[in-house]
């Protein structure tokens, strides 16, 4: 009963995910809770739980390392845990979800599809809905001073087009979890082809993954694309090259189907204006946002420089950005209206933003954090089906490139409860074989 009670929080969180971060939240802490008072525990003694601790263990360290720095001064730690070490309790997603007995894998598999579906619907309706549905629901029990409209693309065949964010609250977030789902889509599709299921097994999937592409199409998060694409093609290299399970044959189809749907989309875009607007950014055509990356990159290199081991701390890259973004204004006198007006919330990408606030190390624990989920999933250590599930996982590094994801909680999260699944298949003492 107690064991069933943790399993429905669990569910409830993971699916929540796609709907509201608050909520996800809250039944995650109360399934970590439960979890902790589990009968069964499992050995945290994987490659990915060892490189987890170490990535986090170092934040700590940096923290640590400023507090004693500034004689002591309780503002330290304030900083740091109001900002990027706020969401460091989210690695609570990766351990609750290991209470999960062998038993309830194909359980967890059911809830994690049913949160890919909900990202799905949800940005399909909001492609049509002028308003945010975020909006339709919280204005339900409160007032909100958020632009409550989504960006309007054009018309298509008379509809209005609006850029799909699901229930989320900005399309990069929406983004990158229709990154981490888009893999589960496109190769249930694969399955059911190469397998030869039944014909109406193969429509429904093949229908969603048409579903989630024009979703993942009209939301233009290229960062999230891009990570979608390497997650994609990861995942075909372990079909082809580890497998060994693609014929010529096999290669010629995709190939045909590939060029029929890059020939509707080239028609759409000669006829209809609102895909025209969605496809030139993905082929050089610049967006408003673009050029301020690399500014804030450049005001982030010094950062970087001047404080290569210990980083600027967590909760100062706010300040610390601000004199580095003045003192190359000056610099670059021609430049400092650009200087002034890019966005300097965060640096744009997740290599940088690691390296400025906790120092070079830290990203050295970010890659050996990725390197052992390619590793988990190149030595066929998860199961065929369950593997769909998490090669997202892969892409998200490379996503990181262009934005901070790491640093955005509803993401995170997602992050989290996928990096703990795939922990559920490994195992130290026989690597390479499923528990």
């Amino acid at each position: 009963m107690y064991y069933r009670i943790y399993r429905s929080f669990l569910a409830l969180s993971i699916i929540s995910c796609a709907i509201s971060v608050s909520l996800s939240q809250l039944f995650l802490v109360i399934s970590f809770v439960l979890f902790l008072f589990l009968d069964h525990k499992p050995k945290f003694n994987s490659s990915i739980s060892k490189a987890l601790f170490l990535f986090y263990l170092w934040q700590i360290v940096t923290v640590l390392f400023h507090y004693f720095s500034s004689g002591f001064e309780w503002i330290t730690l304030q900083n740091a845990f109001k900002n990027e070490m706020k969401d460091m309790f989210l690695v609570s997603a990766f351990f609750a979800i290991q209470g999960i007995k062998k038993e309830d894998y194909n359980f967890l598999y059911k809830t994690l599809f049913i949160f890919a579906l909900v990202v799905l619907v949800s940005g399909f309706i909001s492609i049509f809905s002028m308003t945010r549905l975020a909006r339709l629901i919280s204005d339900m029990y409160k007032m909100s001073a958020s632009w409550p409209y989504q960006h309007h693309y054009g018309k298509i065949l008379g509809l209005n087009i609006y850029l799909p964010i699901g229930l989320m609250n900005t399309h990069l977030t929406f983004g990158g979890l229709l990154a981490f789902v888009y893999p589960l889509f496109f190769f249930r599709t694969y399955d059911s082809w190469f397998h030869k299921e039944p014909k109406k097994q193969l429509f429904i999937n093949f229908l969603l993954l048409v579903f989630i592409s024009i979703v993942f199409l009209f939301n233009n998060a290229r960062s999230s694309l891009l990570g979608m694409f390497l997650s994609v093609s990861f995942g075909l290299y372990i079909i082809i090259f580890v497998d060994r399970e693609i014929s010529k044959k096999i290669i010629k189809r995709f190939f045909l189907i590939t060029t029929m749907m890059f020939l509707v989309i080239f028609i759409s875009y000669q006829s209809t204006n609102a895909v025209k607007r969605v496809i030139d950014p993905l082929f050089g055509g610049e967006k408003h946002t673009d050029s301020g990356r690399t500014f804030i990159w450049d005001s982030t290199f010094p950062l970087i420089q001047n404080n290569f081991i210990f980083g600027i701390g967590a909760g100062n890259y706010q300040k610390e950005i601000e004199i580095s973004r003045k003192e190359r204004s000056k610099e670059n006198k021609d430049l400092s209206f650009f200087y002034e007006v890019t966005q300097r919330g965060h640096a744009h990408n997740d290599y940088f933003h690691l390296a400025s606030v906790f120092g070079i190390p830290q990203v050295f624990f970010y890659f050996l954090l990725m390197f052992t989920i390619l590793h988990a999933h190149l030595n066929g250590i998860v199961p065929r089906k369950n593997r769909y599930v998490t090669y997202g996982l892969t892409g998200f590094f490379f996503s990181g490139l262009l934005q901070c994801y790491f640093q955005d909680d509803e993401v995170l999260i997602v992050f989290m409860f996928l990096l703990g699944y795939l922990n559920l298949f490994l195992n130290k003492d026989e690597y390479g074989k499923i528990n």
